[in-house]
């Protein structure tokens, strides 16, 4: 087993907060990170991403994340980035340390299938062992899920096999894998270059938000939410689009 350092890698950091934000119907993304009022002279663009949440217990899960595609990934105090960002954000949010609930914990986040082989002499990896965390998100516990389950077919096939074909039969797990994730995560590793020039991010914010066309393009394409069969126009195209990436 080897990890493939041509495949992204990521941090996220998170916490929680009383806020009378615990009951938001969304969850809300933030795209860029500012240490003062947005676009004001003197503040100053962070590296990452953020998250906010409501829990519905009087909690939100507020975090941030970064790509190791950033020139910052090396150098970041990770928890001094999330006070930066939050001490921006209203008061009345409460996102501040008086109404801090838990610890700041932090976990790598390895993606679009950086550890490999998924199968080899009776192990299969799944979830974050095998790298399946989804690099336009930051989402791991559904592929997790998933793989998990898809594990558990391919296992109970070979079971049902002669001790001599079980082994060819394991082998349906990483092609299954590649057929459901692959070509959208050759796709999300395209989306983690391009995210790492904060230039970028910057000039799809300022330009996208205005066009709500395709913000529900990106939201289906970044969120993973398109159904695969039948579905609305946006869906198509996203789903063909995954099919006719490589998954390399």
């Amino acid at each position: 087993l080897h990890r493939r350092e041509d495949r992204p890698m990521g941090v996220a950091v998170r916490t929680y907060y009383e806020s009378p934000r615990h009951d938001d119907e969304w969850l809300e993304s933030h795209l860029e990170l500012w240490d003062g009022p947005w676009g004001e002279d003197g503040s100053r663009m962070l590296p990452g991403y953020g998250w906010i949440f409501g829990v519905g217990d009087g909690t939100c899960n507020v975090g941030l994340g970064i790509l190791d595609t950033s020139v910052a990934f090396q150098n970041v105090d990770y928890r001094d980035l999330l006070r930066r960002w939050l001490e921006q954000t209203p008061e009345e949010w409460g996102f501040r340390e008086e109404h801090r609930t838990k610890p700041v914990r932090g976990a790598a986040l390895p993606m679009a299938f950086n550890r490999k082989p998924q199968y080899e002499r009776g192990l299969l990896l799944v979830g974050d062992a095998g790298g399946m965390v989804n690099p336009f998100n930051g989402e791991g516990i559904a592929y997790a899920m998933e793989s998990g389950e898809m594990a558990a077919e391919v296992i109970a096939q070979a079971l049902g096999r002669p001790d001599s074909e079980r082994d060819r039969a394991m082998q349906a797990y990483p092609q299954a894998l590649a057929a459901r994730y692959g070509g959208y995560f050759t796709l999300g590793r395209m989306f983690v270059k391009l995210i790492g020039h904060p230039e970028v991010i910057h000039a799809c914010t300022r330009h996208g938000i205005k066009r709500p066309a395709l913000m529900r393009f990106a939201l289906k394409l970044l969120a993973n939410l398109t159904d695969q069969r039948g579905g609305d126009a946006t869906d198509r195209a996203v789903n063909a689009l995954s099919r006719m990436t490589p998954a390399a």
